[in-house]
C-alpha cells in the first residue's frame, strides 16, 4: 500500500509539472497529457524488470553517471521533455521500479481530465453484449460521466454482480442478497 501512495504522489507531480508546461506553451491540456501518458507507458516497458535496459538501470556495479546517461540517450527524442526529465527523476531516486504503477495512477488522472471514469463489473458470469450495453447507458446517465467499464468474473458470488466506480460499489450479487437476507431473519428471530 506504502507503494501506491508513492507512486499515486508521482503520478500527481507529473501531472502538474505537464499541466503548467501546456499552459506555459498555449496548448490544451488533454492533448499533452495523452502524449505523456503514452510517452510515459513507454518509459515503463522499457525500465521493466527482466528487460535489458530494466538489468542496467538497475545494476549496482554501474555507476549512477552512466545510468543516467544512457536513460538520457534512450528517451532524447523519442519522448516529451517532461518525461525525460521524469525518468531521470525516478532514477535518481531510486523508483524505477514504480514506473508501471506511476503510469496506471496516471492514466487514471488523464482520465479524469478527459471527463472519463472507469467502472470494474465484476460477476459470477460473463455479461453478454447487450447486458454490458444496458449497464454502461445505465452507469453513463446515472453518474453524469462518460464511463469505460472492465469485467471480472468471479464465481464465487454465485450470481449477480457489482460495479465498482472510484470510491463507491453497488453490490447486486446473489450472496449479499443471501447474507442480508439471513441477517434480517437473525434479527426477528431475536
Amino acid at each position: 500500500m506504502k507503494d501506491n501512495n508513492v507512486s499515486g504522489r508521482y503520478a500527481q507531480a507529473l501531472y502538474l509539472l505537464t499541466q503548467k508546461h501546456a499552459a506555459k506553451d498555449g496548448q490544451p491540456l488533454v492533448p499533452v497529457l495523452e502524449r505523456t501518458l503514452e510517452d510515459l507507458k513507454g518509459l515503463a516497458e522499457l525500465v521493466q524488470p527482466g528487460s535489458k535496459a530494466g538489468a542496467f538501470l538497475t545494476n549496482p556495479q554501474v555507476s549512477p553517471a552512466e545510468k543516467r546517461r544512457v536513460l538520457e540517450l534512450g528517451l532524447k527524442g523519442r519522448a516529451m521533455r517532461t518525461v525525460e526529465v521524469f525518468g531521470d527523476l525516478l532514477l535518481r531516486k531510486k523508483r524505477l521500479n514504480l514506473t508501471a504503477q506511476i503510469a496506471r495512477d496516471f492514466e487514471t488522472l488523464v482520465e479524469r481530465a478527459q471527463g472519463l471514469q472507469r467502472a470494474q463489473v465484476v460477476s459470477a458470469v460473463p455479461l453478454t453484449q447487450p447486458e454490458l450495453d444496458r449497464l454502461h447507458g445505465e452507469l453513463e446517465r446515472t453518474t453524469g460521466k462518460k464511463i469505460t467499464i472492465t469485467t471480472l468474473v468471479d464465481p464465487t458470488l454465485l450470481g449477480g454482480a457489482y460495479v465498482r466506480i472510484g470510491d463507491r460499489i453497488v453490490d447486486r450479487s446473489v450472496t449479499t442478497l443471501l447474507q442480508a437476507i439471513a441477517h434480517k431473519l437473525f434479527e426477528v428471530s431475536v
